[in-house]
């Protein structure tokens, strides 16, 4: 059946004048809410036309209809979003010869981690990334009040970046005539509100030149402007894939045409004629015949009821072998999808792990560049509140993800046992700055629990001194020196197993084999 086509002018037009913000779709006292119905379908040639045209609004548009509607691009996008952990890591940085008070120095440190604790950057990051991923560019502000902070969305139609500031973070530009569109004088100020000083000042004075002028107002990360994107190029990352997400979806409808089609049934009865070519039965015998076949099997939807001269016999519709055909074709389908998403079927779908650490370890590498831009931003937002004299504030986002947390773990509490940071170690084991500190306090201030909860004498537990222990020997003059490592030994042999993406694929392809 041939698929009905839009125009694609009329369709960005439509798109255009669904983006006016209406009160009762656009603003409301929570927030920007996103809606944009789609009546049909796109077809193949529309996926294609729009990629070909480059125009951002109708991508997104596009991309925020496949993120509703196909579960392939959703469960990417969602995968994507969620996989870092967003661990984080605030850093005092001493400036030699500029050392404050350790009062000052240590009070600065911990409003700076209530900040980042108020922010609940796990929950926002992976919110933003989700909104980052579908559009291609996340644009926002950081509101505060007193000692609350939230960050609010903004709608993407009215925001823009075209500069760059010296932290290298994009300047977010918010047009007025977002304002100026809502009806309700109740809810316009209400939005105003919502909104830094200087986009209030802004839109006074833009009122008080009836509305002439440049309506783009540019709000610096200084004044609570948020602008995440990559490079000049605000293309939605997975756009690409949807033509094969399309095909598959094509191609599945086919399929279950196809399996409708086995289910039905044509009976056809031939009625006999005589060895002169004659009929037996006269056509109004041959009329009720069929009628009376037609009636008894008139409850049996899959049936149908043809009436011939000659043998009765019970037809398919299709062949048998149709379906084996069938799932080949859409296997086709799903592995062109699957390999335009950059990424496996078996992330979803595990069948087998011959692949799955290097597919893991290719996305992880992805989101580390999304990590690095949400660290820019924290660390100006954190230095620009409370950095002090002699010392300002790095900022770290851990790459922890829900597949390499606990190697991670095992890395920084070797790093801890050599003198390195042991936050870093509580931080990937999920345990933020603020309550490491806190349950260390009580624990050991309050509880003394380091007094009643002595742990085992191990090379891990114990200092140098202790896991060696001299010994004289019979002569009385030599000492052996006895390690707890030797102690630790066992009689297992063989070498110590690899880890998952160490192993060739024929060992792999073994341990799939035995279950």
């Amino acid at each position: 059946m041939e698929e009905k086509q839009r125009d694609f002018k009329q369709f960005k037009l439509a798109i255009t004048r669904n983006r006016l913000p209406l009160s009762q779709n656009s603003y409301n006292r929570w927030g920007y809410r996103h809606i944009s119905p789609v009546a049909d379908d796109f077809t193949l040639d529309e996926i294609l036309n729009i990629i070909r045209s480059g125009d951002l609004a109708s991508l997104r548009e596009l991309s925020r209809y496949y993120y509703r509607t196909n579960s392939e691009y959703r469960n990417n996008i969602d995968f994507l979003a969620h996989l870092p952990l967003y661990d984080t890591v605030v850093i005092p940085v001493f400036q030699e010869n500029k050392t404050g008070s350790q009062k000052q120095i240590i009070n600065a440190f911990y409003n700076a981690c209530d900040f980042v604790d108020k922010m609940d950057l796990p929950n926002t990051l992976a919110r933003i990334t989700t909104e980052w991923l579908i559009t291609g560019t996340y644009n926002g502000i950081l509101r505060t009040q007193g000692n609350d902070v939230v960050i609010q969305d903004l709608p993407l139609e009215y925001c823009r970046t075209r500069f760059r500031d010296f932290n290298n973070l994009n300047i977010l530009e918010f047009n007025l005539h977002y304002f100026d569109r809502i009806f309700e004088e109740e809810y316009r100020e209400e939005a105003v509100k919502t909104f830094p000083e200087i986009v209030q000042k802004a839109w006074r004075q833009w009122i008080k030149g009836n509305r002439k002028g440049d309506p783009w107002v540019a709000i610096p990360a200084a004044f609570g402007g948020i602008s995440f994107s990559f490079t000049m190029d605000q293309t939605p990352l997975l756009i690409a894939s949807i033509p094969e997400l399309k095909k598959l979806d094509d191609a599945v409808k086919r399929e279950e045409k196809r399996d409708e089609n086995e289910l039905y049934k044509l009976l056809i009865q031939r009625m006999p004629i005589d060895s002169k070519g004659q009929l037996v039965f006269q056509l109004e015998e041959v009329a009720d015949i069929h009628s009376s076949i037609a009636a008894m099997l008139g409850d049996i939807d899959t049936v149908d009821v043809l009436t011939t001269f000659g043998e009765t016999s019970l037809e398919s519709l299709q062949e048998t072998t149709a379906a084996s055909q069938s799932s080949d074709r859409i296997e086709k389908y799903k592995t062109n999808a699957w390999d335009a998403l950059g990424r496996g079927e078996i992330l979803f779908n595990a069948t087998n792990s011959s692949s799955l650490a290097y597919m893991i370890k290719k996305d992880e590498s992805l989101m580390m560049a999304y990590l690095n831009i949400y660290e820019t931003w924290c660390k100006f937002v954190i230095n620009d509140r409370f950095a002090r004299k002699g010392v300002t504030f790095d900022f770290e986002i851990l790459p922890t993800t829900v597949f390499n947390r606990q190697e991670l773990q095992q890395t920084f509490f070797r790093g801890a046992q050599y003198g390195y940071s042991k936050m870093f170690a509580g931080v990937a084991m999920g345990i933020k700055q603020r309550d490491q500190l806190s349950l260390m306090n009580f624990e050991n201030d309050f509880l003394e629990m380091s007094l009643k909860m002595v742990p085992l004498q191990s090379s891990y537990t114990t200092s140098g001194n202790v896991i060696a222990s001299e010994e004289k020997n019979s002569s009385g003059e030599e000492k052996v020196v006895v390690s707890e490592t030797a102690k630790d030994l066992t009689d297992t042999g063989g070498r110590p197993e690899l880890p998952d993406e160490q192993k060739s694929e024929k060992t792999q392809a073994n341990i799939d084999s035995m279950g």
